[in-house]
């Protein structure tokens, strides 16, 4: 009676916890590249550390084999992560995945990559029989398997770990100082150059423009109503990015950031078009892209300064 009680005691907690919630990644992007690591690495270290005791470079068909495997492990992890979720949209739920479903869908995969590598081997004659060709396929098959699943994991406990540090803020800050804090951030601009040492930290308001420079980025700002241009080591995709957030600043040409609210005039004809911002000393180019975007914020301008 006892061993039946414990018995029904373990299935209902083993049962329990494979039902628990499981992070299911279904970030698109995070997901390529992820494919895309697992793919070269499968090929690199059965080439060049060559597992299972199998020799990979005794002729051009090894060659081949591998770089069919890693090609078509790729093609299978990207019909399993990216477009069967698409197709059913409600098993990969990821607010509903759980750990019997991670179980079974590693399972799936595995069998997958099975079936494909053993159809490669077959192609190339990769395997014969004194080599335990079941073993070694499994073997092989498993170790793409193994890299999703690691940087897979390591992402999930990337986001983890935000998250954990995002509440953590919240708990000691508390909502209202946070706030606060967050505010106090967006009204600065705080720039690290790509050697992670040089910053530029100036208020929002006193930063005129940026210019692309080749390598670096020419930033105009006002101190004490002084103009200055600091030669910034910086790409100017990185500022333009950082930049989003900042409604204040727009793109007026592939090389321009310029701050809507220091704009004095915008003039110009089909030759050209230009803005002007009186403490800078010179004008700024607009490309025909951006010109009707800026008459339009320039008419809005106009009507608040009524």
């Amino acid at each position: 009676m006892f061993f039946v009680t414990f018995k029904n005691l373990y299935y209902r907690t083993m049962f329990e916890n494979i039902n628990q919630p499981y992070p299911f990644n279904n970030n698109f992007k995070h997901n390529v590249k992820t494919i895309g690591l697992v793919a070269m690495g499968f090929v690199l270290l059965v080439l060049y550390i060559q597992p299972f005791g199998i020799n990979f470079l005794k002729s051009e068909h090894d060659g081949y084999f591998v770089l069919g495997a890693g090609i078509l492990s790729a093609g299978t992890f990207l019909a399993n992560s990216l477009l069967l979720p698409g197709f059913m949209p409600k098993v990969f739920d990821s607010s509903l995945w759980t750990i019997r479903k991670e179980i079974l869908w590693n399972i799936w995969l595995f069998s997958n990559l099975f079936a494909i590598f053993s159809f490669v081997g077959g192609v190339f004659h990769q395997f014969e029989l004194s080599n335990l060709p079941v073993f070694r396929t499994g073997a092989l098959a498993l170790l793409p398997l193994v890299l999703y699943n690691l940087i897979s994991y390591n992402h999930s406990l990337k986001q983890k770990m935000v998250n954990v540090l995002e509440n953590s803020r919240k708990h000691w800050f508390g909502e209202e100082k946070l706030e606060k804090i967050e505010s106090v951030i967006r009204q600065n601009i705080h720039l690290v150059a790509e050697n992670g040492k040089d910053m530029f930290l100036a208020k929002l308001e006193d930063v005129l423009v940026f210019h692309s420079s080749g390598n670096y980025v020419e930033i105009f700002w006002l101190d004490n109503q002084i103009k200055k241009m600091k030669l910034f080591r910086q790409t100017f995709s990185f500022v333009e990015e950082y930049m989003l957030d900042k409604a204040e600043f727009k793109k007026c040409h592939r090389c321009w950031i310029v701050n809507i609210e220091k704009i004095d005039t915008l003039s110009g004809n089909s030759k050209g078009y230009f803005v002007e911002i009186n403490k800078l000393g010179f004008k700024i180019p607009i490309s025909r892209n951006y010109i009707s975007a800026f008459r339009h914020l320039m008419s809005q301008k106009n009507r608040k300064s009524f």
